[in-house]
């Protein structure tokens, strides 16, 4: 539950950090954005097409949300679709 959400937000957060790291510092190429979708009971779009944000301010966007229990799988997978379909470029 947290220990394991926590687990996840370390990892995305080396990921971003990394990511940064690799690009130089410059802000992100128009092919690195990133949709963070939580669910539980509910889902959250915490970052939608984000390629502005430094690592530190996107761990921030997710860690406004926390575990709350319940897990929709179905409508978190819906809604990645429909993220994954509105923000397709056939230039990535």
């Amino acid at each position: 539950s947290n220990n394991q959400f926590g687990a996840v937000l370390s990892s995305l957060y080396s990921f971003w950090s990394a990511c940064a790291v690799a690009i130089g510092g410059q802000q992100a190429a128009q092919h690195d954005l990133y949709s963070v979708i939580l669910f539980d009971h509910s889902i959250t779009n915490d970052l939608v097409h984000d390629f502005i944000s430094s690592p530190n301010q996107l761990l921030n966007a997710v860690l406004r949300d926390d575990a709350n229990g319940g897990m929709n799988f179905t409508a978190a997978i819906q809604r990645s679709q429909s993220v994954m379909e509105q923000h397709w470029s056939m230039e990535r």
